[in-house]
């Protein structure tokens, strides 16, 4: 009887020292973002996919929401959490309208394009002027494309510019309807993969030239302040799941890129994503919003010469870490 006793102990022992305890207590956090092809969509389903969430003891609840919806309930508080966050308009632009919320960390730097036929005439932003493009107006990407073709010498009121919604912008590039198509990633390497008859013109290169940062502080994941006044932890650990999928990303092209494909239900082919995450355009660069103090500010001022925000905002919108 005895024996028994030590023998049930000692498998009792084994079990709760084997036993899987981030798998136990699991905390459901609701992540709401961006649709296909937003980059914000890219690192969720590898998340989910690959279990990063449940090693740090999160459910995510990733939730896809259309960007009018989104933005509607982060601005509301109806989503504490945006898993879509931007630096300016989630962050700075509600701040400034007297929404408290905070950029937590930085996913993607920004990177944009006006892309154009190759062989065409048009061959630098200064050659827009007379010309039609198409863009996604209320995007945080369009902002910031003027402010770099305003710096490129652009008389923006010399370029004709057509509303487009977002998934419409590939489709206008290869209509042939405008001279220009205003885009980012995934459009970008969409319309150019193995495409010779189009190209894109360089918008943020002189950055670092102007500015001395490397960093272009843009995607990211932003919270209400109430919200992250009360859940440092998690947090920390939401940062940790990023930084796990992002390095997963970079580390693993083919995998990652099946794994989104997938999840985007072919909408995204698997070896334009390859191309893609192996180049330097998809800006996957983790750091916590107020690593680079400077480099945000030179984003502010950026936005205010543009008159997208009328005042500097306060270091307090961008969440220090730990």
């Amino acid at each position: 009887m005895k024996s028994y006793k030590i023998n049930f102990l000692c498998l009792l022992i084994l079990t709760v020292s084997f036993y899987p305890f981030h798998l136990a207590a699991q905390v459901k956090l609701d992540l709401p973002v961006f649709p296909v092809p937003s980059l914000s969509a890219f690192t969720p389903p590898v998340i989910k996919a690959k279990g990063f969430d449940k090693m740090y003891g999160i459910d995510l609840n990733v939730q896809t929401k259309p960007a009018g919806t989104y933005r509607t309930d982060f601005a509301a508080g109806t989503s504490k959490l945006g898993g879509s966050g931007t630096l300016l308009a989630d962050v700075a632009k509600l701040n400034e309208k007297g929404v408290e919320t905070v950029f937590l960390f930085n996913v993607f730097d920004f990177w944009g394009t006006v892309v154009v036929k190759a062989d065409g005439p048009i061959k630098t932003l200064k050659h827009l002027e007379g010309r039609t493009i198409a863009a996604a107006l209320p995007t945080t990407n369009y902002a910031l494309f003027r402010y770099f073709a305003t710096r490129a010498g652009v008389d923006l009121t010399k370029v004709e510019v057509q509303s487009s919604p977002v998934p419409g912008l590939v489709p206008m590039a290869a209509s042939g309807r405008v001279d220009g198509v205003q885009m980012w990633e995934p459009a970008h390497t969409v319309i150019t993969y193995q495409n010779n008859n189009f190209r894109g013109l360089d918008i943020v290169s002189n950055w670092k030239k102007e500015t001395g940062f490397s960093a272009l502080p843009y995607l990211g994941i932003a919270a209400h302040r109430d919200w992250v006044d009360a859940n440092g932890d998690l947090i920390l650990k939401l940062y940790k799941i990023y930084k796990v999928a992002t390095n997963f990303i970079i580390q693993n092209p083919e995998k990652a890129a099946k794994i989104i494909s997938d999840s985007s239900k072919g909408k995204l082919k698997k070896n334009v994503l390859v191309s893609l995450i192996r180049s330097d355009r998809l800006g996957i660069n983790m750091y916590w919003g107020n690593k680079y103090p400077d480099a945000n500010k030179a984003v502010f001022e950026a936005a205010m010469r543009i008159n997208y925000l009328k005042k500097m905002p306060s270091n307090k919108i961008a969440y220090p870490g730990p």
